[in-house]
C-alpha cells in the first residue's frame, strides 16, 4: 500500500451474518428464504448459470416478470441457499444458481472473528454493519459482536421497510437502538415487494417512523432499486427529496453511491440530473465510494474507469459528501478487502490528504457518532 494512512480508516459498508440457511433473526428460514428468492431474482450483477457446464441463462425464472408482488414469487423452483457463495433452484429440469457470494463461503457465513482478521491484515480499523434482508434480521447478533469486538463494529437497525410505520415496527426500532446499541437504520426500498409497492416511504403514513428516526437523531442508509415500481433512482430521489422537506433534522446516505455509469456518455463524462444534485449540494445526503460491488465482474483492479468516476463526484460535490465503503465479504467474489480501499487511496491522487481524512474516516463518525456526543 502506498503513502499508508495516519489515521485509523472506517469503513461505512460491510457485514457480518450466520448460515444463511438459518433463520438468521427471522421468525424461522422459510421467511428468510422468501427475501432471499426475491433478492436473487432483482440482483443483476452476478450472471445466472446452469449447474451441469456453468453456461450463462438469459431466463429469470425465481418470479414472475408482470408481478412484483409477493405473490409473484416462483414456488416451483426448489429455490435454496446453497453451498460456496451460491443460491440455487431447478428450472426446465436443470439445476441453476447464481454466485453471489464468494466461492470460499462453504455455508454462506461471515462470522465476526473471520471479519476482524480480514480487517486487521487490511488496516481497517472499524466497520459499518448494514442489514439486508438478504442476510437477516441481525440486530442481536450485531450486539453480540459489539461486545465481543470493542470499537470494530457499528451496527444498524432494520425494520420490515413496507410496515415501518406500524406500532411493532417502532417499538423494534426502538429497543434496537436504545437496547442493542444500533446507531442508524438500514432501509432498502427492494422490500417493498412486501406490500405489492402500494405505499412508499416518502407518504405521510411513514411519518410515525420518521420523527422516531429524527428523535434519536439517526442516519439513514438507503438501498435504492433504480428500477421497481418505485421508478427510476431519479423518481427515488424525488421521493428522497420530500422525505428530507418534511424532516430535515434527518442525514442520508446512498448506499452504494450514486449510480453514476447511468449518467455517463461514452467517454465516461457524467452528467448529474438536476435532482441528485440538488439533494448533494442542499440536504444532509451522503453518496458511498464503493465502486466494485457494481464493476468488479466487468473490469480489472485498479478499476481505472471508477477512478474517472470517482473524480468527478468529489470535484462537483466535494470530500464532505463522500464516505468510503468496502461492502466485504460480498465483494469477495470480485477481489480482496485490501483492494477495495487500494483502488482509491493508491490511485486516486487527486483527492487532497485532507479530504482522504474526511473520505475514509471523519464523515461516517460524525453520522454515527452517539446521540449524546452529537
Amino acid at each position: 500500500m502506498a503513502n499508508a494512512p495516519d489515521f485509523e480508516v472506517i469503513d461505512c459498508h460491510g457485514h457480518i451474518f450466520p448460515p444463511l440457511g438459518e433463520a438468521c433473526g427471522f421468525p424461522d428460514a422459510a421467511t428468510h428464504l422468501l427475501h432471499q428468492q426475491r433478492a436473487m431474482h432483482v440482483h443483476g450483477n452476478q450472471p445466472y448459470r446452469r449447474a451441469r457446464d456453468h453456461a450463462l441463462v438469459a431466463e429469470r425464472p425465481l418470479w414472475k416478470a408482470d408481478d412484483p408482488s409477493e405473490a409473484g414469487r416462483a414456488l416451483d423452483r426448489k429455490f435454496r441457499v446453497g453451498r460456496n457463495g451460491r443460491f440455487e433452484w431447478e428450472s426446465g429440469g436443470e439445476a441453476q444458481y447464481v454466485q453471489f457470494l464468494p466461492p470460499y463461503m462453504h455455508d454462506l457465513s461471515a462470522p465476526p472473528d473471520a471479519m476482524v482478521v480480514d480487517m486487521d491484515y487490511s488496516g481497517i480499523k472499524s466497520v459499518v454493519l448494514q442489514n439486508d434482508h438478504i442476510y437477516g434480521d441481525l440486530a442481536p447478533y450485531f450486539a453480540d459482536a459489539m461486545k465481543r469486538f470493542p470499537g470494530r463494529f457499528i451496527g444498524l437497525a432494520q425494520v420490515d421497510e413496507p410496515f415501518a410505520y406500524r406500532d411493532e415496527q417502532l417499538a423494534k426500532l426502538e429497543r434496537e437502538v436504545t437496547q442493542l446499541g444500533m446507531r442508524g437504520l438500514y432501509f432498502t426500498m427492494t422490500a417493498f415487494f412486501r406490500n405489492a409497492y402500494r405505499n412508499f416511504p416518502d407518504e405521510a403514513l411513514f411519518d410515525p417512523l420518521w420523527k422516531l428516526v429524527a428523535r434519536h437523531r439517526l442516519p439513514v442508509f438507503w438501498v435504492h432499486s433504480a428500477k421497481s415500481p418505485a421508478g427510476s433512482y431519479v423518481d427515488e430521489m424525488r421521493r428522497l427529496r420530500r422525505i428530507v422537506d418534511r424532516h430535515p433534522g434527518i442525514s442520508h446516505v446512498l448506499v452504494h453511491g450514486v449510480p453514476t455509469s447511468i449518467y455517463c456518455d461514452d467517454k465516461d463524462r457524467i452528467a448529474f440530473p438536476a435532482e441528485i444534485a440538488d439533494l448533494l449540494d442542499n440536504a444532509p445526503v451522503y453518496s458511498e465510494v464503493l465502486y466494485p460491488i457494481a464493476w468488479g465482474g466487468r473490469m480489472d483492479y485498479p478499476y481505472a474507469r471508477a477512478q474517472l468516476h470517482i473524480r468527478q463526484v468529489y470535484e462537483r460535490f466535494g470530500a464532505k459528501r463522500l464516505v468510503w465503503g468496502s461492502d466485504m465479504p460480498n465483494v469477495g467474489r470480485y477481489c480482496t478487502y485490501r483492494q477495495t480501499f487500494t483502488y482509491v487511496w493508491d490511485y486516486c491522487d487527486f483527492i487532497a490528504p485532507a479530504d482522504r481524512r474526511l473520505i475514509f474516516r471523519e464523515n461516517t463518525l460524525g453520522l454515527l457518532a452517539p446521540q449524546s456526543t452529537r
